[in-house]
């Protein structure tokens, strides 16, 4: 007995399987509520949009948690295809592929001890002052990075920052808005508020490797993402974050 057409379409799908997700490599650091680890599963709004997009253009992310600093070296040693939740400049945009879509908006804030209100509202005002700054940042505010009137002291994580700010061992922290007031909430700190006035503010993107297969991934990437917050299901995640 001969086998039928449909019988043998059946066992073609069987052996061969649907097409293979492409793998990619995705660093980052915790940084709530954009992307963080909360009992050992990632989650975030930036995490969970990137996630779904990459998945929908056919790609299977490894997504890899670690210090900001290294996260970029591991982009630009090779190590790595992508980076979530950096910022652009002069310099990345020769380093990095960025999509022509943000993922969300970044506005860096100076926190500090209600106990020692510093004025700010110019650079002027933070003369003599200790700011607490994350390692491998940029702030997008190179008036700020260059001042001589200050001393930026680093710190190796935001939680750091919040705990060296509150023992005064600075005199304010620079930190994502959104950032600083969730893992203030994480940490349980209070007697620490912030300024209004930003010191920089600026939009995040998920950048890829400026490796030329990474050129037409970024093209698309942002092409989806502009759609796709359009749809119901981004409201869905923005609304899970208290976004």
């Amino acid at each position: 007995m001969k086998p039928t057409v449909a019988l043998l379409f059946a066992l073609a799908l069987l052996f061969c399987g649907a097409p293979r997700a492409e793998p990619i490599t995705v660093v980052t650091e915790p940084w709530p509520p954009y992307v963080f680890l909360q009992d050992g599963q990632l989650r975030g709004v930036d995490y969970e949009v990137s996630q779904h997009i990459l998945q929908d253009l056919g790609y299977q992310p490894d997504w890899r948690v670690m210090p900001w600093k290294r996260a970029q070296h591991d982009v630009l040693a090779g190590q790595a295809d992508a980076i979530l939740d950096i910022t652009v400049n002069a310099e990345r945009q020769n380093q990095y592929h960025f999509p022509t879509e943000p993922l969300s908006n970044s506005e860096s804030v100076l926190f500090y001890r209600t106990s020692d209100p510093f004025p700010y509202s110019t650079l002027d005002d933070l003369r003599g002052l200790r700011i607490g700054v994350s390692a491998g940042y940029s702030y997008g505010n190179p008036a700020f990075n260059q001042a001589e009137h200050l001393t930026r002291e680093p710190c190796p994580s935001i939680e750091s920052c919040l705990l060296m700010l509150q023992r005064g061992r600075v005199d304010m922290t620079v930190i994502n808005r959104q950032v600083g007031l969730y893992t203030l909430s994480l940490l349980g700190l209070e007697g620490i508020a912030y300024h209004p006035q930003p010191l920089s503010s600026g939009p995040l993107y998920l950048a890829f490797a400026r490796r030329p297969d990474l050129a037409d991934l970024a093209l698309r990437f942002g092409e989806a993402l502009k759609t796709f917050k359009q749809t119901a299901g981004y409201q869905k995640i923005l609304r899970a974050y208290g976004l």
